[in-house]
């Protein structure tokens, strides 16, 4: 994302650089179930990341757009809007199009590798 430059010339730090800041970064969980959704989200917030959550494909894109965050979680079981609908409609719109979407099998734990490199990137 581009640094913004004020008139006086002064930037604006980048979302990314804010979040850094904030802490480890701002995840979007898209999840019907709510067990799975709260394993995620308990597992991201016990590593400092700030999470949103959605129930539904059409509350991702709103939340999506509304919050931007730095990824978004998609769960497979996704009702309304399938899922993949659901991460194309993310991946290209404008405004929502330089999140990473990370689809996961229905129920799955966050794996390791993706969640280190969540952790990697943000730190």
């Amino acid at each position: 994302m581009p640094r913004l430059q004020t008139i006086d010339g002064t930037r604006t730090p980048s979302r990314l650089e804010v979040s850094k800041q904030l802490g480890a970064g701002h995840v979007l969980i898209a999840d019907p179930n709510d067990d799975s959704r709260e394993r995620r989200q308990s597992q991201l917030r016990a590593a400092g990341f700030r999470v949103s959550l959605a129930r539904t494909g059409f509350e991702a894109i709103v939340k999506a757009t509304c919050h931007m965050p730095d990824w978004i979680l998609i769960d497979a079981s996704l009702t309304g809007l399938e899922a993949a609908e659901t991460g194309h409609l993310i991946t290209t719109c404008p405004v929502t199009a330089h999140i990473p979407v990370i689809q996961l099998s229905a129920g799955q734990r966050l794996p390791q590798r993706i969640f280190a490199r969540m952790r990697r990137i943000s730190a």
